[in-house]
């Protein structure tokens, strides 16, 4: 899995280092810790368009319904990055890259009960 740095993430996106921290605070990024515990954006929670590099619209839908249904933050971006045998095997993320957001929050809500 592709990771890269909060100021990577900044010059993509074209925002300061200071809002990178808050969009991970919203849950609009997911960012796990490397191999000295710093923590680093998931290359795969910013999305490259003809118009630039955005941000996945549904992914903040997705990890409050599982804060709110018990899952820690780490829990919950651990549940989206992972393979599901409810979702075919396939990654949250990678479907809600994809648009197919009712699905993934249908089965993140029964996950999170």
């Amino acid at each position: 899995m592709d990771m890269i740095s909060f100021a990577e993430v900044a010059e993509r996106l074209g925002v300061k280092v200071t809002r990178t921290h808050r969009l991970l605070k919203e849950h609009r990024l997911l960012a796990l810790p490397d191999e000295q515990g710093k923590l680093q954006i998931v290359a795969d929670s910013l999305l490259e368009t003809p118009q630039g590099w955005t941000l996945i619209e549904r992914l903040p839908g997705t990890m409050l319904t599982l804060i709110d249904g018990g899952f820690s933050v780490q829990e919950a971006t651990e549940w989206v990055l992972s393979a599901q045998p409810l979702l075919d095997e396939q990654r949250p993320l990678d479907l809600l890259r994809a648009g197919s957001h009712t699905k993934v929050n249908s089965v993140a809500a029964m996950q999170a009960l």
